[in-house]
């Protein structure tokens, strides 16, 4: 290392210049996680803010491998993940996703539920309560994902979403998730969109022969 006054070799670790006296600067980069927007410490190999794996180019994983190998053997670096480190490995869910894949799955579930269970002597007023409980559990979880997105976005880029996405999100999901997934920070091959397409249809075939097999009954 060289000082940047007089042009001497000095020590890495030197705060000042033994020859010239010139106290030494250094800046130390932030790593900000492009999800969240939390800073990321050196080696992690998750997010601490949002859970979601942490990708580096070529040469930051070398560097992470040198310093693990520099670090004693019992030590935790951060460069290798333990087993049961992370909550987020496998097929667990990204705490940042938590609001869409609760939108893909909990709507319907309790739509099925409502339907099979209660009001039954009355199929049109199940119908409709049915539908009412699916789009107001959309709508709910749909507008708390927007304002978890809108938050991180703001951190991140000092400007809001686009308030286009948060309609499609509470009331068109299966466009909103394919939208959600071109945002900054996501995943473009994340998988619930599918997810959500599938459990639909299922969700409105189910209905629609349990509806069927009712209407006797209506008579």
């Amino acid at each position: 290392m060289k000082c940047p006054h007089c042009g001497a070799e000095i020590p890495d670790d030197s705060r000042s210049c033994p020859s010239c006296g010139t106290p030494i600067i250094k800046i130390k980069p932030k790593r900000v996680c492009m999800n969240c927007g939390s800073e990321v410490p050196d080696g992690a190999e998750v997010c601490p803010g949002c859970g979601r794996k942490i990708r580096r180019r070529p040469e930051q994983k070398d560097s992470c491998r040198s310093s693990a190998a520099g670090a004693n053997a019992g030590a935790s670096t951060g460069c290798t993940q333990k087993n049961g480190s992370s909550r987020q490995s496998g097929f667990f869910i990204l705490p940042g996703d938590r609001f869409a894949l609760m939108q893909c799955i909990l709507p319907a579930a309790a739509a099925v539920l409502y339907h099979s269970f209660i009001l039954q002597q009355n199929l049109v007023f199940n119908l409709i309560n049915t539908a009412l409980l699916y789009e107001g559990l959309i709508f709910f979880f749909g507008y708390m994902d927007f304002d978890l997105l809108e938050e991180r976005f703001h951190n991140l880029y000092g400007r809001s979403l686009d308030h286009r996405y948060r309609s499609l999100s509470c009331f068109l999901p299966v466009l909103g998730f394919f939208e959600r997934r071109k945002l900054p920070g996501q995943d473009p091959k994340a998988w619930y969109p599918y997810l959500h397409v599938v459990i639909l249809m299922l969700f409105l075939i189910y209905t629609g022969l349990s509806s069927f097999a009712m209407l006797p009954h209506q008579l």
